[in-house]
């Protein structure tokens, strides 16, 4: 994912962000930046649980 910093995608896919979390240290970061890519549109598919932080976001929308 370091790879996509600094660039802008017209559609960003994540799945499982959950998994993104989970899989290292640094992964809230990882899933922020995958999340801040989207130019026009933004899709998150899951079947796990979203992340704490993500809950309490959407909730405040």
């Amino acid at each position: 994912m370091s790879l996509a910093k600094g660039l802008e995608y017209d559609t960003v896919l994540v799945i499982e962000p959950a998994r993104i979390v989970a899989a290292e240290g640094r992964g809230l970061q990882r899933l922020y930046v995958a999340l801040t890519r989207a130019v026009s549109a933004l899709h998150v598919l899951h079947a796990d649980p979203l992340p704490e932080p993500l809950l309490a976001q959407s909730a405040a929308v």
